[in-house]
């Protein structure tokens, strides 16, 4: 049984996605649940109010939140992806795809590194919008860019 709860979130919607005691999923889609279902079509969910949307609102209101107060848990990655993810859970600066490669000794594997970014299913907490392309610009987001622009603003990486 997956637990969810879905809250307004800069001008668009968050959904959380709790197994047991880890948050397992971050949706930003309009329909959170219609993704993870997409995702993770073995689950049933049920609607609760989960304590760790209060620290995505504080987020959203500007404040500084230590996520690393949340447990987290995958529900199905591999090695390498949970490598790659865990490692995003760390990363506090701006970097490329290549940069953030060669810091998890992946220099060789840019793509793998990038296609397992492209895959992190806990969004915000594993901080993949941290991650820009060499050629400039914020690059692509699963959410849209506008929404990578407002996270970083948020955390004071990037100028309004």
């Amino acid at each position: 049984m997956i637990k969810y709860e879905t809250i307004s979130f800069l001008n668009g919607k968050l959904t959380l996605f709790k197994k047991n005691d880890q948050i397992v999923c971050i949706s930003l889609a309009d329909d959170g649940v219609s993704e993870f279902l997409n995702d993770f079509p073995e689950y049933e969910l049920k609607q609760q109010v989960l304590p760790e949307t209060s620290l995505f609102r504080a987020y959203a209101a500007g404040e500084k939140i230590d996520f690393s107060r949340i447990k987290i848990g995958y529900i199905k990655s591999t090695a390498f992806q949970r490598e790659v993810w865990q490692a995003l859970n760390t990363c506090h600066e701006l970097l490329t795809y290549e940069q953030f490669a060669k810091k998890i000794n992946h220099p060789t594997a840019v793509r793998a590194v990038a296609t397992a970014i492209g895959k992190n299913p806990i969004p915000i907490i594993n901080a993949c919008h941290h991650i820009l392309p060499k050629s400039g610009g914020v690059g692509k987001y699963r959410y849209g860019t506008d929404i990578k622009r407002k996270l970083l603003v948020l955390e004071n990486l990037l100028e309004k």
